[in-house]
């Protein structure tokens, strides 16, 4: 199989260097460097990245755009922000049936992944993610490394198997591929902290207390921001957050290890480091809700310490990171004809919490507010309890019971669709109270009307 990797940059040639031993794939790095490419072809190194090492002999290298055409696999290895423009000028030379497959990690504003922009530009949904914990330093020599596979199709999936045969790169596999993508950018803010961490106090035990408080962070943003719990286990999740926040070759720890040294502070007005941690943590910043991030304090005081250039120091406050921040959140519906926007209500009010309520409408209150359902209480109510979202599932069977509900329930934030906004402040004296935005496109009311038709 001919297989591309767009980027002749480290972890592009150790990855290409690797999947070369399998003799049934023919692997070019795509070189944006003429004398990296007769490096290449000529030496079988690059010096580069890897000084005075040699590179699998079966590698080679194209400068040509016309010959992307001829490959059926596409691999992105390039750093994030030149990925754009690079596909822009690629775009006319692909062939439309070729898998692409992402390498690069990072993520974009408001919470966009490299795969949604990948597809976005090449307009193609055949795209996957390939990534895990992984030094590019350690694959060249082959090191046997894990790799987590984000995809759609078992297609896919047995391309990716068939490519990687004979080579010492093994994976794990998920259908979640935004929560893959994700978790690659979300570990490098942590390694920040991780690193700053043993800088002040060069303790085990502090270590680990705290890099369990990091995942559980990770865990948070990972659901709010539409991927799935479980991928955290895989190699791009656990895998690779231990990799990069406890292992002196990332270059997010070492920052984090400088800052607690005290040889950086928080304006990095003059100097040339830009690190991945700091670019992700600005854009989940602007991605996440206000109300989640008191759910956060590691993440806040992070976002605080790089944004306030007045700050020279991320302290550490024991008590805060330790306060218990179970929470249980409460909605309430009719949840009739369930559909896209009643899934999309009931994970974004999850995702402010560890437990969700929801008050479901009964019959008899339907009728008092004039609303006929299609469908009776037993069976709406069991509809949501097969919902991996909600946790329990009470009657709604007047107006006047929702500060007995906050009361018994011991609920901490209360959420409504914004066609309420106003209408539930008077319980902002029990709880905080949140408004979100509808799902456009699709309501209960319009679904009625199109089954009318």
């Amino acid at each position: 199989m001919k297989i591309l990797i767009l980027g002749g940059g480290a972890f592009g040639t150790a990855i290409g260097s690797q999947l070369a031993y399998n003799s049934l794939n023919e692997i070019y790095l795509f070189q944006r460097s003429s004398s990296r490419h007769e490096e290449l072809v000529n030496d079988h190194t690059n010096h580069a990245y890897f000084p005075n090492k040699k590179l699998n002999a079966s590698l080679k290298s194209t400068i040509d755009y016309k010959t992307i055409n001829d490959f059926t696999v596409i691999m992105i290895a390039l750093p994030t922000k030149f990925i754009e423009a690079e596909l822009e000028k690629i775009k006319p030379y692909i062939r439309k049936d070729a898998l692409i497959v992402n390498l690069s990690k990072g993520i974009l504003k408001k919470s966009k992944t490299i795969v949604e922009l990948i597809c976005d530009v090449l307009s193609t949904n055949n795209v996957i993610t390939l990534k895990g914990a992984s030094f590019a330093s350690e694959m060249v020599d082959s090191a046997p490394t894990l790799l987590t596979l984000g995809y759609e199709y078992k297609e896919q999936y047995n391309i990716i198997t068939n490519i990687i045969k004979k080579t010492n790169i093994y994976i794990d596999y998920t259908t979640d591929i935004r929560g893959v993508e994700l978790l690659s950018a979300l570990k490098n803010i942590y390694a920040i902290f991780l690193g700053y961490v043993d800088g002040q106090y060069n303790s085990a035990n502090t270590r680990f207390m705290i890099l369990t408080k990091c995942f559980a962070e990770i865990k948070i943003i990972l659901k709010a921001l539409g991927g799935r719990e479980e991928t955290l286990l895989l190699s791009a999740g656990f895998g690779d957050l231990g990799l990069t926040a406890l292992n002196d070759l990332s270059r997010n720890r070492t920052l984090g290890l400088l800052i607690g040294k005290g040889f950086f502070n928080s304006d990095f007005t003059n100097h040339s480091v830009v690190l991945e941690g700091i670019k992700t943590l600005n854009m989940i910043d602007e991605a996440m809700p206000d109300l989640l991030k008191k759910r956060l304090p590691i993440f806040a005081r992070m976002a605080n310490f790089f944004n306030s250039p007045s700050e020279n120091k991320m302290d550490i406050v024991f008590d805060e990171l330790m306060e218990n921040n179970y929470k249980t959140v409460l909605t309430y519906g009719t949840f009739d004809l369930f559909h896209y926007g009643h899934v999309e209500i009931l994970r974004r009010a999850k995702s402010l919490g560890d437990r969700l309520v929801v008050g479901l409408s009964t019959d008899e209150f339907n009728l008092l507010k004039g609303k006929k359902c299609e469908f009776s209480f037993e069976k709406r109510k069991r509809m949501l309890e097969s919902i991996e979202y909600v946790d329990l599932v009470i009657p709604e069977n007047e107006w006047e019971q929702k500060v007995d509900d906050v009361t018994k329930n011991n609920v901490d934030i209360f959420v409504m669709g914004d066609d309420w906004r106003g209408k539930f402040d008077f319980l902002s004296e029990y709880c905080q109270v949140h408004y979100f935005e509808r799902t456009e496109g699709i309501s209960t009311t319009k679904l009625k009307s199109i089954l009318k038709d």
